[in-house]
C-alpha cells in the first residue's frame, strides 16, 4: 500500500518497511521499558515482504511519518496468538479465527509527538484496513486508564473475550492484568449479552456461529 494523508498536517501513514527498523523499534522500546525483549519479533518481521490482505500478509505495521522524512509513531497488529493455545480451539478452527478476529499489539508515539492525535489517528487507520481485509472483530488489551479513550474510538470494554463457536458454545480468554477493548467491524459479528456470564459474547464472527436467542449460562454450559 501506498502512502495515505491523514487529516492531521504534515502527517501520513505508510506501510513498515525493512529500513523502518531502527526507528520503530526505538519507538516500540517505550511501550514496555520493563521488558527490553517485548517486540524482539518485530525487527525480523519487517523484513517480510509487503503484502496483503494486510501490509505484510496477516500482519499490519504502519508508520506515521512526518513530511520531513521522520517516523512518529508505528502500530502493529495481527492474529491473536491466544487462538492456537486455546484448548478448545483446534488448529484449523484457530486458522479460521485469526482471518476474522484481529488484535492491535502496540501502538506508540514519539513522546515529543504525542497529544497530536496520532495515536488515534493510527486505531482508525487500523479499522479501515482490517475492515477491507474482512475481519469482523477487532480488539486490543486495555489498562483502566485508557477506558475512555478507546471507547472514544468505538471500542467496547469487557473483563475477558468470549467468542461464539456455536448455538450454545463459546470459548472465552482472559488477560492477566488489563481488560480487553473490542470493536465488530461488520454486520455479522456482534456482542451479545448473555446472563450468566459477565462480559458479551462475540456472535456470528464465523458462519453458523451466532450465539442461540435466548441462551443463558449456567455456570457449567450454555444454555436456552
Amino acid at each position: 500500500m501506498g502512502t495515505t494523508r491523514t487529516r492531521l498536517p504534515g502527517i501520513t501513514f505508510r506501510d513498515a518497511a525493512p529500513t523502518d527498523a531502527d526507528a520503530v523499534m526505538r519507538l516500540l522500546a517505550d511501550v514496555n521499558p520493563d521488558d527490553p525483549n517485548a517486540f524482539e519479533e518485530v525487527r525480523p518481521n519487517l523484513s517480510l515482504p509487503q503484502e496483503g490482505p494486510l501490509s505484510h500478509f496477516r500482519a499490519l505495521m504502519v508508520v506515521a511519518e512526518s513530511d520531513e522524512g521522520e517516523t512518529l509513531g508505528v502500530l502493529l497488529g495481527g492474529a491473536p496468538l491466544w487462538l492456537f493455545d486455546h484448548p478448545g480451539i483446534d488448529v484449523p478452527l484457530a486458522h479460521l479465527l485469526a482471518e476474522r478476529i484481529a488484535i492491535i499489539t502496540a501502538v506508540a508515539v514519539d513522546p515529543d509527538q504525542r497529544g497530536r492525535g496520532i495515536g488515534a489517528e493510527l486505531i482508525r487507520h487500523s479499522v479501515r484496513r482490517f475492515t477491507r481485509a474482512g475481519y469482523g472483530l477487532l480488539t486490543l488489551n486495555c489498562f483502566p486508564e485508557l477506558e475512555s479513550y478507546y471507547q472514544g474510538l468505538g471500542f467496547s470494554i469487557m473483563n475477558d473475550l468470549n467468542v461464539a463457536l456455536g448455538p450454545l458454545n463459546a470459548v472465552g480468554h482472559r488477560w492477566g492484568d488489563t481488560q480487553v477493548a473490542a470493536r465488530p467491524l461488520d454486520r455479522y459479528t456482534t456482542l451479545v449479552d448473555v446472563p450468566g456470564l459477565p462480559s458479551p459474547v462475540v456472535s456470528g464472527v464465523l458462519p453458523n456461529t451466532r450465539m442461540a436467542r435466548g441462551a443463558y449460562f449456567d455456570g457449567e454450559q450454555f444454555c436456552a
